[in-house]
């Protein structure tokens, strides 16, 4: 699995457009395709950042030099207002790699926050391997030598956390923009409204577009508290819901021996869940988002590989908390 990307070329002013998003995000480019703008015709101009837009024309030369097929959004976009090119770029760079090469092509969500930090799938292999590592040392200290009476609860914890890993990280990362405007500009009415919101607290503001607000930012650890609360509603229903399937099932095998806890109910524990997420996950994460972007736009930037370390130390640490605060929070809410 190829969860890096090779660093952006200077031969050319195309590699060394910044991809525009609509959140933050950064790390290192990708290579782009050989031999500066390319294509016939004339382009469409520029985006809101001074990003070049490509026709229709141009942007299927660039593709096809490549053997590439283009998406239909990207064709559509480059048959209207034009498509950007540092976003055509660091999609054709994707395409090198297999595995996020085949999943840019499958999940279109998943391509432009690629698109928009080459570092996402990176981020995401890291937190989960680190929760795993982390969420198994937390739960033996916590329950001690009550630990192997309480596996089942421990196998349950695990379970939902690496989805719940994937959808952390997902709903933070900055999503870019691949016409002329973003999805701001182009919003009406409550959409509209939605759309200034950033992925993250401590996002840039878009190039091109108005700075976030006090307000916005604001209203953005209201909105991650919704959408990590629901994830947490969801993944604790389905978690919980195998967990005590596996439990029934051992128990019918085996039967029930001294020191079996009791099975927990998939409610309860549901609903703690996304009492978790909404609060002392939003808030983590979104630290954790800050000082990752810190690291981007400063040291990052003469040494690429401090990105990849901040990450991996930062989530870390953020995990060992987490994973204990969990369990803290499971006890005091009774369902374990």
């Amino acid at each position: 699995m190829q969860l890096g990307s090779p660093q952006r070329s200077n031969a050319s002013r195309a590699d060394n457009l910044p991809c525009t998003a609509t959140g933050g995000g950064g790390g290192a480019g990708d290579k782009g395709p050989p031999g500066g703008s390319g294509g016939g015709g004339e382009g469409n101009g520029e985006g809101d950042d001074g990003d070049e837009l490509l026709s229709k024309k141009q942007a299927e030369e660039l593709a096809a030099a490549r053997g590439v097929e283009l998406p239909a959004d990207f064709l559509e976009a480059a048959a209207g207002e034009g498509l950007r090119r540092s976003a055509l770029v660091a999609y054709l760079a994707l395409q090198g790699a297999l595995f996020n090469g085949w999943l840019s092509r499958l999940l279109p969500a998943f391509r432009n926050r690629l698109i928009a930090d080459p570092r996402f799938f990176f981020k995401i292999f890291s937190e989960v391997a680190i929760d795993t590592g982390c969420a198994t040392v937390a739960e033996v200290r916590k329950r001690g030598d009550d630990f192997w009476n309480e596996f089942d609860f421990y196998l349950s914890d695990l379970i939902v956390g690496c989805v719940l890993d994937v959808v952390l990280v997902t709903l933070l990362a900055p999503v870019a923009v691949i016409g002329k405007h973003s999805r701001a500009a182009k919003a009406t009415g409550m959409q509209k409204v939605l759309a200034r919101i950033p992925s993250a607290v401590f996002a840039p503001s878009p190039a091109g577009a108005p700075r976030y607000t006090v307000l916005d930012r604001s209203a953005c650890l209201g909105i991650k508290f919704l959408e990590y609360s629901l994830a947490g509603l969801l993944c604790g229903f389905a978690g919980q819901g195998i967990a005590n399937g596996l439990m029934q099932l051992k128990r019918n095998v085996s039967g029930v021996v001294e020191g079996c806890v009791d099975i927990p109910p998939v409610g309860k524990t549901a609903l703690t869940w996304a009492f978790f997420m909404g609060t002392s996950s939003n808030v983590r994460y979104q630290i954790v988002y800050g000082i990752e972007h810190l690291v981007d736009v400063t040291v990052a930037k003469k040494v690429p590989a401090m990105a990849y370390a901040t990450t991996l130390i930062v989530r870390f640490i953020n995990n060992i908390i987490g994973g204990e605060n969990f369990i803290d929070m499971a006890r005091w809410t009774g369902i374990q």
